[in-house]
């Protein structure tokens, strides 16, 4: 076996309970490995010695078994989980926590913008460091906040290094969450197309997928290679209405109790209210109402908004890298890398839904008396039929004839990258500029309108508010409609690095390792909605702050690897980050042993500090009104006021901070690997990350869990009404998580009958505790929905390889423990979701030369998300920041090398 396969192999130690196929993979796996079986008494050839760099250091070295934890992903093995993208092959990761789905982007919360981003510990997607070939890439330009997964191609990688040990000393003390490295070929050579499809078995949300990757050139023989790969995907929308557990956000007998539950007063047919005050009349369509988007609710007709939205956009992604090598003599190489992706994406949400029953205010949708629409009658609430009195009624209404509020998205990075790498005076060195760029922009692309002007056309009494429009009731309509760039982004990182490594010293245990390196990166981030958006004069859309802002950031590492005996050895490193102003420097050391006593077994432990800077939209000082994404029940103005007894979004302004301090953290883990035969790999590791003065803003559900603390920052009105939340960028409490990560693998050689592997990767979550303020409560979000996504006990992939001539089967399970759900249900208690587990299997076929056909079921048993009563986002009734709505899929590729 292969160092680089040990290093992406483990060993767990799991609670009681967590499922039957764990246990028995477990017995299974250790019962065969004390056995004398065939293939555990046969030893691989001996591989060539050759020093290789494993992230989290850059120290090269013949054992790729470090003192800190990295799993690798090879290309057979992403291969065989199904992923055709990076965001989904993250997904299989259990170390890889509340991570941002661009599923999950469909919303009308302010500032959505479609990330799909890495989410390492649960400890925020700007403490994951995301790297391609070990530099960083530009910030997502909505926001400036983590790495956008769309920009990675899988076709080109040829593996993925994990280091679950944060605050890099090598490559950032912001990656305090850890490191994600996506690995390219280096010096491909040949012809590659790969074609491939999925459809699902309800319908919506396939794909098709064509790759190609050519290369030539012999490094060794002609001194120079070059490769590029191109890789387009294309995804299908899928509906809610295609989905029975998304349809509806109607749940009277699941979700929490609140009068209206998750739906809205905006509704179509329209709803009459009286000109003089906010007296809700009556809907003419009532008792029916026009289901199935508007519903009877407690004699009133409400909008399901749920049922005219997407839960999969419809996209296009094209990602390009290139890559060229010459190499000058044998000291030196050149290099240069281009990067480009596209992604164009279209979220549609519920059509726009216009508040119009402010009274006599000149902002009322007030239906003049006389209208060719003018009802005869409406039914009230209490179900009796009222003839209406010839006057005009002001309306709230949902513009359903104008269709779906959709968003375009498009997002382009491109990445150039030219360096050199080789030997002088005795160090191995590797240095490289590179400029990263990633613009985004969100064009509203229908159903949004500019507020004068459909107010005006409304009044003419020619828009229908109760059915079917007229020729010139929809020319009214699509005369206010507005389709503009709504917001645009860039976000741009030039870097300059220089790595150096050398042996600088012998001594009995071994040679003493070094390594030092320094980097000049300059940020840039122009972030910015449109002046009718920032304005208010388009309905319904979402706001974002404007942000412009520059910094310059310094740093310097140094690494030394130090045997002690020639068991023992200490890995030391010291990283310096300046980035000026009020942020500041900060010095953070990193402390790592590594103690093997024989060949079998490992031990290991490491110790660090960490340092995360701001990002520049949080230290930007602008400021934003907006409205929560959720809806919340106002307990304290319901109680003290009697208002705003139920649930609706509420009025926030959004802040940055420019006095923000920089996040601190510690972080210690420690471990072990086993492998007592060739045929049996385990490693378990414990980790632990403590965080201060946590740079976030409150999260809108902290005013469902801790309604005095938000109280503090609320402006109510004289009656009690919420006017404003104001929520500003703060240095927080602490944020505390720890766990234990477990892989194991067995590989056994069935006689005659091929060869069998099974690997088990988990996480299981011992503490996550979460502060506010210092001295405030602490809350426990172990097993929980907690303020923003959840943070389950125990994750784990599971699967089993089956390779027998040529022939290869893959049976792989994906499971996520239960938790304590997010809201009370109708009884007043808090429920519990339960645990999500999805079995995956793939076959494929190597008999034909230079071909393989691969096909495969996603989500075998065709398992639904599980119900949850969440409110952050935009679905009601399941969690989109983790399940897979598809359900049941079918994929099919076909693969052609030639080389």
């Amino acid at each position: 076996m292969s160092q680089q396969q040990k290093a992406s192999q483990g060993f767990p130690l799991v609670p009681k309970k967590i499922t039957a196929a764990t246990w028995s993979a477990l017995s299974v796996m250790a019962m065969f490995s004390l056995s004398d079986s065939v293939y555990a008494q046969e030893k691989a050839a001996e591989p060539s010695v050759q020093k290789i760099e494993i992230t989290g250091s850059s120290i090269k070295r013949i054992n790729a078994e470090t003192a800190l934890p990295v799993q690798v992903i090879n290309r057979v093995e992403i291969a065989k989980t199904g992923a055709t993208t990076a965001e989904q092959l993250l997904t299989t990761l259990s170390a890889n926590t509340g991570y941002t789905q661009e599923s999950a982007s469909i919303s009308d919360k302010p500032g959505s913008s479609g990330l799909s981003g890495a989410n390492l510990r649960g400890l925020g997607v700007s403490s994951t460091l995301v790297l391609l070939n070990g530099r960083r890439l530009a910030a997502f330009a909505f926001g400036g906040e983590g790495t956008d997964l769309n920009s990675i191609p899988l076709s080109a990688i040829e593996r993925v290094e994990v280091l679950k040990d944060g605050a890099s000393a090598v490559y950032g003390a912001d990656a305090v969450g850890g490191v994600i490295n996506f690995i390219t070929r280096k010096d491909f050579t040949g012809f590659e197309a790969s074609v491939g499809g999925m459809r699902t078995k309800e319908g919506g949300g396939g794909d098709r997928t064509v790759s190609l990757l050519a290369g030539f050139g012999d490094l060794n023989k002609d001194s120079y290679n070059f490769f590029a790969s191109v890789q387009h995907k294309k995804n299908d929308q899928l509906r809610t209405a295609q989905r029975d557990f998304a349809v509806s956000a109607w749940r009277p007998l699941e979700a929490r109790g609140y009068p209206d539950n998750f739906t809205s007063a905006n509704t179509f047919p329209a709803g009459m209210y009286s000109v003089s005050g906010k007296k809700y009349l009556g809907n003419p369509s009532a008792p029916d109402c026009a289901p199935p988007a508007s519903i009877n609710i407690s004699g009133a007709c409400r909008f399901d908004y749920q049922a005219a939205a997407d839960i999969y956009p419809e996209s296009a992604k094209t990602n390009l890298i290139s890559r060229a090598t010459f190499a000058l003599d044998a000291d030196h190489t050149i290099f240069a890398e281009f990067t480009a992706s596209k992604n164009d994406a279209k979220y549609r949400l519920s059509p726009t839904g216009v508040n119009g029953n402010t009274g006599t205010s000149s902002s009322a949708w007030t239906y003049p008396a006389g209208g060719p629409f003018y009802p005869a009658y409406y039914v009230n609430s209490a179900g009796v039929k009222v003839a209406t009195d010839g006057k005009a009624f002001n309306v709230r209404m949902r513009l359903v004839p104008g269709g779906a509020r959709t968003n375009g998205q498009e997002s382009d990075q491109t990445r150039l990258l030219l360096g050199s790498e080789g030997t002088i005076a005795g160090w191995d060195y590797n240095t490289a500029f590179a400029r990263s760029v990633s613009e985004n922009t969100q064009t509203l692309t229908n159903g949004y309108y500019d507020r004068a002007k459909l107010l005006a056309a409304f009044r003419t009494g020619k828009i229908n508010p109760f059915g079917e429009q007229t020729a010139e009731g929809q020319a009214l309509l699509d005369s206010a409609e507005r389709n503009i760039d709504g917001r645009k982004g860039k976000s741009t990182s030039d870097v300059f690095d220089a790595r150096f490594t050398r042996e600088i010293a012998q001594t009995d245990a071994g040679p003493i390792g070094m390594a030092t390196g320094i980097e000049f990166r300059r940020e840039k981030l122009e972030d910015n909605s449109s002046d009718e958006i920032l304005a208010g004069t388009i309905y319904s859309t979402s706001k974002s702050r404007r942000v412009s802002e520059t910094r310059d950031v310094k740093a310097i590492f140094t690494e030394f690897e130090v045997p002690l005996t020639k068991e023992l050895s200490a890995q030391a490193a010291l990283r310096h980050d300046s980035y000026g102003g009020n942020i500041g420097s900060s010095t953070n050391p990193k402390l790592a042993l590594r103690y093997q006593p024989n060949k079998d077994i490992l031990f290991r432990a490491s110790f660090g500090t960490g340092f995360r800077a701001p990002t520049m939209k949080d230290l930007d000082p602008s400021s934003v009104e907006t409205s929560t994404g959720g809806l919340y029940f106002d307990t304290i103005g319901c109680a003290k006021y009697n208002s705003q007894c139920y649930s609706d979004q509420i009025p926030t302004t959004e802040s940055g901070n420019p006095n923000l301090k920089p996040e601190k953290s510690k972080q210690f883990s420690f471990g072990m690997v086993w492998e007592p035969v060739p045929s049996f790999s385990a490693t378990i590791d414990y980790w632990s990350v403590r965080k201060t003065d946590v740079i976030k803003f409150a999260p809108e559900t902290l005013i469902d869990t801790d309604p005095a603390y938000v109280e503090k920052s609320i402006t109510r009105d004289s009656d009690g009404y919420i006017l404003n939340w104001a929520l500003t960028a703060q240095n927080q409490g602490k944020e505390t998580k720890s766990g234990i990560d477990i892989n194991l693998a067995y590989r056994l050689k069935l006689e005659g009958a091929g060869k069998l592997t099974t690997r088990l990767s988990g996480t299981l979550m011992t503490k996550s505790e979460q502060q506010f303020a210092e001295g405030s409560k602490v809350f426990d979000n172990l097993g929980k929905w907690g303020f923003e996504y959840v943070t389950p006990r125990w994750r784990h992939r599971l699967s089993a390889d089956w390779d027998v001539g040529s022939w290869g089967f893959t049976l792989a399970n994906s499971f996520q423990l239960h938790h304590e759900d997010q809201q009370l249900d109708p009884n007043g208690k808090r429920p519990t979701v339960a645990s999500y587990s999805l079995w995956d299997l793939q076959t494929a076929y190597y008999g034909f030369k230079d071909i393989k056909i691969s096909g495969g079921i996603m989500n075998l048993a065709n398992t639904k998300p599980p119900f949850s009563n969440q409110t952050l986002t935009y679905f009601a009734g399941f969690d989109s920041t983790y399940v897979d709505p598809r359900g049941r899929s079918f994929y099919i590729r076909l693969n052609y090398a030639f080389k």
